[in-house]
């Protein structure tokens, strides 16, 4: 059996979109569902992640065909982009006031001081 060539010009594809584009699966969720049912191999090992990613020299297996993956060698293949960090705080200071976010020392002064008022009993 004559292997499927397929010519990638990405770094990877996914694999019910590659399922679909070579015409074993009517759109991208009957790949999904082929790979979720077991009928799908990739490098000779059963595959259950749907959007797996298939990288160029990786072989498929499905339904008794075998699917090599090759890349474009006039492909200009870009470095993913890479995001910056989120960083977890309370944000920026308030501009108009100055006031950031309260330090520990600053809390418990003022907790201090809450502690030490006299509160009448009506309040």
């Amino acid at each position: 059996m004559q292997p499927i060539e397929f010519v990638i010009n990405t770094e990877y594809i996914e694999l019910c979109n590659l399922l679909k584009l070579v015409d074993l699966a009517d759109s991208g969720g009957r790949g999904k569902a082929m790979v979720a049912e077991g009928l799908v191999k990739v490098d000779g090992e059963l595959e259950l992640r749907k959007t797996a990613k298939i990288k160029a020299g990786q072989i498929i297996e499905c339904e008794g065909k075998r699917i090599l993956i090759t890349i474009d060698p006039n492909a200009e293949i870009k470095p993913p982009k890479v995001k910056a960090p989120k960083v977890k705080g309370k944000g920026q200071p308030n501009r108009r006031s100055g006031s950031g976010p309260k330090t520990g020392q600053a809390k418990a002064a003022k907790k201090a001081n809450q502690s030490t008022e006299k509160k009448s009993p009506w309040h």
